[in-house]
């Protein structure tokens, strides 16, 4: 007789006998406590919203603005010093989504799709890990380490329509290091749009990549006798390389990436892309994964494969040294490191209903609460979430100067230099730079440090030729007072923390 015939039976080992069908949560026992918390975590960071818009939420919004207006560009206009520079918007797609969405729903509704999109891609990453066959305690234990992890990529930004491409395209090739299928090549097409919406689409081709590597090593003895077992990495590492290309700056996108990972001068003004020391919290959650991860490996090799392996290691090494690539590790180690600590039976006893009721009632209250938070961001005044850290009185006063004297050009901080080209068009081309840093050359990255931490003798060289400054006390306190201390300048705003400064014009073309 087979195993079907038999009723279910629940955690206490009773006969579930004269009851239909066992309900989702009795079926879901302990997976409800991660349910909870990732309704819990959705509500945080819609909560968190109006703090997570800052820099590249604005430069995202911006240049969507001028993709929609303007189509796809190829040459710098938004801003002064690198105008006319050959650019390569490598995350075109994902700026045009942000501007759509904006334009749809205002910033809430921006807000409420980069917080579902990065809640959505642990809880993702989370529903990988049980179906590869982890346990619900060891995906637990990894949780909030990946969670931590995740901290530096909380902005508002492009990298949130990356998140849920990232935890596609790992499980496809975890799943396939396993049991081979024709599924992982879903990967390919998943590369080609994620090379259109954020740069991490190289940790992708890196995951696929090593997965044709490590498939063509295992099958080295079969490549004796039969080319044909070198189709599928093959065709697997091209695909992978190919893929990234397939967009509309064609090859021109190597060069893009080439100035991004390798460029080193963007480690000193960037803090995410410096090394992970600069925040410790962060440091401490990779170290305890990586060590989980070793224990496990030690303890129960079999369970994982060579692939994962390497794939941990080699994303460890890279959030090691560059702090934006956590987000990506710790997803990746929820989907696989569980499964190497523990892993499911076939079969699962039912939970008892009243311990389902209450699980039930958890659920509950998580949904409610996500749907507060949510109803909060979308229906809020806008304000509550541009003016959280930028001011009303800033925007006034460099548009008044600028008013005042079109000549006049404006060198701000980057905190408010792509807010203050969103909120005023008019300042296009008159703005000094953006948070596109990788447009200007490795010399202008050093004099613009140097202006922002008043080092050297001609500390404001970068500078020169620019009238209106916009500043903050509490990030550039040095550079505030050598400004204050110039003979002939205008104080146009100052709040305390944030000031807007007008220079004389001798001051303003002086070395």
């Amino acid at each position: 007789m087979s195993s079907a015939a038999f009723p279910h039976e629940t955690a206490s080992g009773a006969t579930a006998i004269g009851r239909s069908r066992p309900s989702i949560l009795e079926r879901l026992g302990r997976d409800a406590s991660l349910v909870v918390i990732l309704l819990v975590l959705e509500a945080a960071l819609l909560v968190l919203v109006p703090n997570n818009f800052n820099v590249d939420t604005w430069l995202a919004l911006v240049s969507g603005r001028h993709v929609w207006q303007s189509g796809i560009p190829h040459f710098v206009t938004l801003t002064a010093i690198p105008q006319g520079r050959q650019w390569v918007d490598q995350q075109w797609l994902s700026q045009l989504a942000s501007y759509a969405a904006y334009r749809v729903g205002g910033l809430g509704l921006l807000g409420l799709i980069g917080a579902t999109a990065f809640a959505g891609g642990i809880g993702a990453a989370v529903v990988a890990a049980r179906r590869l066959g982890a346990t619900t305690l060891s995906v637990l234990l990894l949780l909030p380490l990946a969670i931590l992890l995740a901290y530096p990529g909380l902005e508002i930004r492009t990298q949130d329509f990356a998140v849920p491409l990232f935890v596609a395209v790992a499980y496809l090739v975890a799943v396939d290091a396993r049991r081979p299928s024709r599924r992982v090549f879903w990967c390919l097409p998943l590369l080609v749009l994620w090379a259109n919406l954020h740069g991490s689409a190289t940790l992708g081709a890196l995951l696929v990549g090593l997965h044709a590597v490590t498939l063509a090593w295992a099958r080295r003895r079969e490549l004796t006798g039969s080319v044909r077992a070198l189709r599928r990495p093959v065709a697997l590492l091209a695909g992978a390389g190919v893929s990234l290309m397939i967009t509309p700056y064609g090859t021109g996108i190597v060069g893009y990436y080439r100035s991004t990972m390798l460029d080193s001068s963007l480690r000193h003004v960037i803090t995410e892309w410096g090394p992970i020391t600069s925040m410790p919290v962060v440091a401490g959650a990779l170290a305890a994964v990586v060590v989980i991860a070793l224990w496990a490996v030690w303890r129960h090799r079999a369970r994982s494969t060579p692939w994962e392996r390497l794939a941990l290691l080699l994303l460890a090494a890279g959030s090691a040294s560059v702090v934006r690539n956590a987000v990506f590790f710790g997803l990746f180690a929820l989907i696989v490191v569980p499964f190497w600590i523990g892993h499911d039976a076939a079969s699962r006893p039912l939970t008892p209903r009243r311990v389902a009721l209450a699980n039930g009632g958890l659920v509950c209250l998580g949904l409610v609460a996500v749907g507060i938070a949510a109803a909060v961001t979308m229906f809020g005044p806008s304000s509550t979430i541009e003016f959280r850290y930028q001011r009303a009185g800033v925007l006034t006063a460099v548009q008044h100067a600028a008013a005042t004297d079109p000549s006049l050009r404006v060198m701000g901080d980057v905190r408010f230099d792509d807010w203050l080209l969103w909120r005023d068009p008019v300042l296009q081309g008159r703005m000094a730079y953006d948070g596109s840093y990788e447009l200007l050359t490795p010399g202008q990255l050093d004099r613009l440090q140097n202006l922002f931490s008043r080092y050297g003798s001609n500390w404001k060289q970068f500078a020169r030729g620019y009238r209106v400054v916009v500043l903050d006390r509490r990030y550039e306190p040095g550079t505030v007072r050598g400004f204050l201390a110039e003979p002939g300048r205008r104080i146009l705003y100052d709040d305390g923390a944030r000031i807007v400064l007008l220079r004389s014009a001798t001051q303003a073309e002086s070395r």
